[in-house]
């Protein structure tokens, strides 16, 4: 007999174990047969809770190896806002596979990005990794554009075979595939979608034709050093965006900070040319605020006005916990210095020296601007962070 499992996040059923992955108490298991999600997925569509952590790295990894063996091709959905960390795992598994990357959120962008900017950028920074043999889709599972495109294209290249879907947590896999299985009529439950990191919990099979390919949905891939994973779910619903950006525009004054939340900090150093500018782009959630250097460690520790906000009381206890520490970063004109899971600042002008303030194990990146005017030749030599890791650089230099 077939195993039966969750619809909404793939773990084997049973009425055993209350506090175990894939629990449905047995009346509701032969009450409900065909529409019976676990408890886990009840708790989290109804009330936004989670009584269970995401599954281990290790058994992440052994899921998406068996769910990519045999699979037609690699649909790998990444994250316009948080590209880096999205990106930031071993891309080397992915090279032998006919792979497909569809870059979602992209409504999060404001509205005049050209999408043909935005595809190049994207490829630019793929062939760096050495991934020189991909096709890339821009998607928003959130409004819908730009998916049909999608199914259309992987129903050309997978035909009757199985596409498996790959991830870090949190870039809208299972978002995507709900998407698809309401527009496409599906009937019964969909996957469930969450902002809590690690809903899918085991490979979750998604059949939406009779006569189509089969999606493979997969537990999200956990990145490290990723700030929002490090919050607790209020705190992370205000960095993590799903409305467009906030952008705010800071003339650079030597010796003054722009405070990202009360967890980031961002210091000009010695000489500023003139009409240097960083533009600071967040959620709408995340204050921003300027202060002079030396009032950058008062604030972390009790922080007043907006930036009290976020992170929480708790979070802030947590973060202040690993500590802070320092990094000197320099940045050139058309450069992105991104905090990952949190946000970034783009220069205009420079060179700029800055010192870079952030909680211990979290990580950064300095890349080509995603937006606005671009600099071909630092686009050329900007490697793509391969896996990221505590603190880790990743320098245009």
């Amino acid at each position: 007999m077939r195993e039966r499992v969750c619809p909404g996040c793939g773990a084997p059923l049973q009425s055993k174990e209350p506090e175990a992955p894939g629990f449905v108490p047995a009346e509701v298991l032969e009450r409900d047969a065909a529409d019976a999600v676990c408890r886990r997925c009840f708790r989290l569509r109804h009330y936004g809770d989670i009584s269970h952590g995401p599954p281990a790295a290790a058994a992440v990894w052994d899921a998406i190896k068996h769910a990519t063996k045999g699979a037609a091709c690699v649909l790998l959905v990444t994250d316009a806002f948080d590209f880096e960390a999205s990106t930031g795992i071993p891309l080397r598994d992915f090279r032998a596979a006919r792979l497909v990357v569809a870059v979602n959120k992209v409504d999060l962008l404001p509205a005049r990005t050209p999408a043909e900017e935005l595809e190049h950028w994207v490829l630019e920074r793929l062939t760096a990794a050495g991934l020189r043999q991909v096709e890339v889709h821009l998607v928003s599972a959130r409004t819908g554009w730009g998916t049909r495109a999608l199914w259309e294209r992987l129903k050309e290249v997978a035909g009757h075979g199985t596409v498996a879907v790959v991830g870090v947590t949190n870039v809208g896999k299972s978002a995507l595939l709900a998407r698809w299985s309401r527009a496409l009529g599906r009937e019964g439950p969909a996957p469930t979608v969450s902002a809590v990191p690690g809903t899918t919990l085991a490979p979750l099979p998604l059949r939406l034709e009779p006569d189509g390919f089969t999606l493979l949905d997969t537990p999200g891939i956990p990145p490290q050093g990723r700030i929002s994973d490090w919050l607790c779910p209020d705190c992370a619903r205000r960095v993590v965006p799903d409305k467009r950006l906030n952008g705010r525009l800071w003339s650079v004054v030597p010796g003054q900070a722009l405070l990202l939340g009360g967890f980031a900090a961002v210091t000009a150093r010695g000489r500023v040319p003139e009409d240097t500018v960083l533009i600071a782009y967040g959620a709408q959630g995340l204050p921003l605020h300027r202060t002079r250097a030396e009032r950058v460690s008062q604030f972390f520790q009790a922080p007043s006005g907006s930036i009290a906000a976020v992170p929480c009381r708790q979070c802030r206890a947590r973060l202040s916990a690993e500590g802070f520490e320092e990094h000197s970063v320099t940045l050139r004109h058309a450069q992105d210095l991104v905090v990952h899971g949190l946000g970034w600042v783009s220069l205009r002008g420079g060179p700029l020296e800055l010192t870079l303030r952030l909680p211990r194990g979290i990580s950064w990146t300095v890349r080509p601007n995603l937006l606005g005017p671009k600099d071909r030749v630092a686009a050329q030599r900007a490697p793509l962070a391969q896996e990221s890791a505590p603190a880790r650089r990743t320098s245009c230099e």
